[in-house]
């Protein structure tokens, strides 16, 4: 209990400091299916195949009510590679909006800090997060979002 204490509230403050320094207040976003945890460490699966779906995506929910002007995303590799990193907003209505699509290489423990903003009067209910690639098949890395007033 006390080591995932400990690395969520670790994890919470990187997503908090790689924010932009005028962001007044932040929330750390709970993962879907998660069991209650604002992050998640995930070892890279293989690509899909039609028989066998990737792990690579990770859904965090957006409480509902609540308004941001901002979301925060970031992934530690545990392992160095080059990884496809993507980071989207869906919304209620089934559409989604791709703020960070990128090809990036991490060394062993790097720290990758994303950010993208919300459409004009429109809230994602989740935030995804997708990282993966079949160079890092194997890796680890711990991925953390959160939403900023």
């Amino acid at each position: 209990m006390m080591n995932w204490l400990g690395t969520t509230i670790v994890v919470g403050a990187v997503v908090c400091l790689g924010l932009p320094a005028n962001a007044q207040t932040c929330r750390l976003l709970r993962v879907v299916e998660g069991k209650g945890a604002y992050s998640l460490q995930k070892k890279v699966s293989a690509a899909s195949t039609p028989l066998s779906p990737s792990n690579w995506n990770t859904d965090f929910a957006v409480p509902s009510g609540q308004r941001f002007s901002s979301y925060a995303a970031t992934i530690r590799a545990k392992n160095g590679g080059n990884y496809s990193i993507q980071m989207n907003l869906k919304y209620a209505n089934g559409t989604s909006d791709k703020v960070f699509d990128k090809k990036v290489s991490l060394k062993d423990n790097e720290a990758l800090n994303l950010s993208g903003s919300p459409r004009l009067n429109s809230e994602p209910y989740q935030v995804n997060v997708v990282v993966g690639g079949i160079p890092v098949t194997g890796n680890s890395y711990t991925v953390a979002t959160s939403g900023c007033r």
